[in-house]
C-alpha cells in the first residue's frame, strides 16, 4: 500500500479527490489531508505518507514551500502538484524541486489515478534499485570515502594529540568534509544481534538518507559492528529536530523495505567538535542498554537523555575515577573490567582480607546510590546480605567478595537500564491528558502537545509512538471518534453538529472518518444502534 495524503484550502476539491477516486479498490490510502501547508507539514510528520498531492496556492504555507520542507524531512516523499491553467511560474519552480507530476484542475479520477500509478512504479523502482549492493560496494572501495570513514572514526575515538588537533580543520577540507558546527550529536545505529541480512544494506539506506541532506550537515562511517553518525547544527532546538527526523526517516525507510528491527541511539548534544567523542560515549550507553532491555522485534529511537546520559553526565572513565563515576554511566558488561582494576590498582589484590572487604563496601555504597538516584528502594533492589555497610559480615574468601561485589554492582546496573528506559512514562501520561482535554480544538497540533510536555516535535512524535503503540494523529481520531459514537447514540444531533463539537470543521471529512474507522457512515451507525436497541 502507498500512503497518500492530500493538501488543498479549497474543501470542494479535497472532498472530490476523497469521494470520486476508488480508494478501496486500489493499493492507495488517503492516509490524511490539511487545508494549509502549516498543518499538513505538522500531520505529516507522523504520517510519513509516501505520495503527497498539494495545491500550489494556499494560505499561510503554499504547496512549494511545503514541499521542501516535506522533502527535507522525508527525502523518499513523491509530489503531485495541483495547479491552476495562469501558473505555469509555480510549474518551473515546481520541476526545479523534483516535482514529477503535475496536474491542472480541475482533476478528474482517471487522471489522478494515472499519476498515482505513474508515481508508484517509479517508487517500486527505486526499492528495487536499492536491493542492488554494487552501487555501495563501489563507494565503500573508493580510497577517499574510505578515508573520510577512517577520519571520522579517529575524530569519535578521541583526538588528544596536540599536533594532530592543530591539524584537524585543515585535514577535513583536504577531504572534502565541512566539520565545522556550533553544535555536533552523535547517532549508533545497530541491527538486532541475530539478523540474518547483508550488511551492506543497512548501510546503503542510512547512506541514501545521509546523501539526501544538506552537504556537510552529516557525515557517517561504520565503527565496532554499528553505524556511527555525526550530525552539525547551528542551534541546539533545530539540531534535535534534524536528528529525530533523520532517525525516524530511516525507521521508516527500513520498515517499508523489509530490513530487521534496529536500535537506533542518540547521543548528548556537544558544543565543539573535539566533545565529539562525548557524544559518542553517551550514545555507546544508551545503545547498550537498548540491547540489553529492548524488544529486537522493532525498530527503537532512543535519546541518551532516556538513559539519564546528557553531557553533563558523561563522566571520566579514567583509571583515578572513582568507583561511583566510573561505573554510573558504564554498560553492564562492564563491571567486571571495573572491579578487576579496582582489586588490582596499588596491589589491592595482594593485600589484607580487609581491604578486600573495603572495597565490597565501596560496592555496596556505590551501587545503594546508583538505586536510589533512580527511585529505587535499595532494600527492594539488591540481595539482602547487601544492601548497606552497617552490621555486614566480613568475608573470608577473596572469591566470595569479587563475587559479592559484581553482584551488587550488576543488579544495581540493571535495576538503572530498566528505569531510565522507561523515564518517559509520565511524560507520555501528562500528553495524554492534554489531548483528552483539547481533542475538541480543531487547531490541536502534534506540536502542542510536543510544547505541552517540553519536547521537539520530532522526539515527541518518536516517543510517543513508541510509547502508546499509536501515534498521535491515531490517538487524537480514536478519542474523537469515540466521542462521536457516544453523542450519536445518546443526542438527537445532527451529524455536521457532532463534527464541530469533537474537533472536525468539515462534516463530510468527518462522515469520511466515521465509515473508514467502523464500516458505516454515521447516519447508518445511529440507524443500527437504535434498531438493535428496539
Amino acid at each position: 500500500m502507498y500512503k497518500v495524503f492530500l493538501v488543498d484550502d479549497e474543501i470542494v476539491i479535497r472532498e472530490g479527490i476523497r469521494s470520486s477516486f476508488p480508494w478501496e479498490a486500489s493499493s492507495f490510502v488517503l492516509a490524511g489531508e490539511a487545508p494549509d501547508g502549516e498543518i499538513a507539514l505538522s500531520l505529516m510528520r507522523e504520517i510519513r505518507p509516501d505520495i503527497l498531492i498539494t495545491d500550489i496556492r494556499m494560505p499561510f504555507m503554499d504547496g512549494l514551500a511545503l514541499s521542501r520542507k516535506a522533502l527535507s524531512l522525508m527525502p523518499w516523499l513523491k509530489i503531485i502538484i495541483l495547479s491552476g491553467f495562469d501558473e505555469f511560474t509555480y510549474a518551473r519552480e515546481a520541476l526545479v524541486l523534483g516535482v514529477k507530476e503535475y496536474l491542472l484542475k480541475p482533476i478528474d479520477a482517471r487522471e489522478l489515478e494515472e499519476a498515482l500509478r505513474r508515481i508508484a512504479r517509479q517508487i517500486d523502482e527505486e526499492r528495487r534499485q536499492f536491493a542492488d549492493l554494487q552501487a555501495v560496494k563501489r563507494q565503500l572501495e573508493q580510497s577517499s570515502g574510505l578515508m573520510k570513514e577512517q577520519f571520522l572514526k579517529d575524530l569519535l575515538q578521541g583526538v588528544r594529540d596536540a599536533e594532530k588537533r592543530a591539524s584537524i580543520f585543515p585535514d577535513a577540507r583536504k577531504l572534502g568534509m565541512d566539520i565545522m558546527a556550533r553544535h555536533y550529536r552523535v547517532m549508533l545505529i545497530s541491527l538486532r544481534r541475530d539478523a540474518a541480512v547483508d550488511p551492506l544494506l543497512p548501510r546503503a539506506l542510512v547512506s541514501r538518507t545521509a546523501d539526501s541532506q544538506p552537504e556537510g550537515s552529516v557525515h557517517l562511517c561504520q565503527m565496532n559492528g554499528f553505524l556511527a553518525l555525526m550530525f552539525l547544527g547551528e542551534s541546539l532546538e533545530s539540531l534535535e529536530e534534524y536528528v529525530f527526523s533523520f532517525a525516524e526517516a530511516v525507521k521508516h525507510e527500513a520498515r517499508d523495505l523489509g530490513l530487521p528491527a534496529m536500535h537506533i541511539a542518540i547521543g548528548a548534544p556537544v558544543g565543539a567538535v573535539f566533545q565529539a567523542p562525548d557524544s559518542y560515549a553517551s550514545a555507546l550507553v544508551t545503545l547498550k542498554a537498548m540491547q540489553r532491555h529492548l524488544d529486537d522485534n522493532r525498530t527503537s529511537i532512543m535519546d541518551s537523555g532516556d538513559t539519564q546520559a546528557g553531557l553533563s553526565d558523561v563522566l571520566s572513565l579514567a583509571k583515578d575515577a572513582s568507583l561511583y563515576d566510573r561505573l554510573r554511566l558504564a554498560p553492564i558488561s562492564d563491571v567486571e573490567g571495573i572491579i578487576n582494576d579496582l582489586l588490582n590498582k596499588d596491589g589491592v589484590v595482594q593485600r589484607s582480607l580487609m581491604m578486600l572487604n573495603y572495597v565490597l563496601v565501596e560496592s555496596i555504597l556505590t551501587a545503594t546510590r546508583i538505586v536510589r538516584e533512580h527511585g529505587g528502594s535499595p532494600e527492594e533492589v539488591l540481595p539482602e546480605n547487601l544492601q548497606d555497610d552497617r552490621g555486614i559480615q566480613l568475608l573470608t574468601q577473596p572469591e566470595d567478595i569479587i563475587s559479592s561485589a559484581r553482584e551488587v554492582l550488576t543488579g544495581a546496573l540493571e535495576y538503572r537500564d530498566r528505569q531510565s528506559l522507561s523515564r518517559y512514562n509520565e511524560v507520555i501520561r501528562q500528553a495524554c491528558r492534554y489531548i483528552e482535554e483539547n481533542y475538541a480544538n480543531p487547531h490541536i497540533t502534534l506540536g502542542d502537545a510536543a510544547q505541552a510536555v517540553h519536547l521537539s516535535q520530532n522526539h515527541f512524535c518518536t516517543v510517543f509512538s513508541q510509547e502508546t503503540g499509536s501515534t498521535f494523529i491515531e490517538y487524537l481520531t480514536g478519542l474523537r471518534l469515540e466521542r462521536a459514537r457516544e453523542l450519536l447514540e445518546g443526542t438527537q444531533m445532527r451529524s455536521s453538529q457532532i463534527a464541530q463539537e469533537i474537533g472536525y470543521r468539515d462534516p463530510h471529512y468527518f462522515s469520511y472518518l466515521f465509515k473508514k474507522h467502523t464500516g458505516l457512515s454515521p447516519r447508518d451507525w445511529r440507524r443500527e444502534r437504535q434498531t438493535g436497541e428496539s
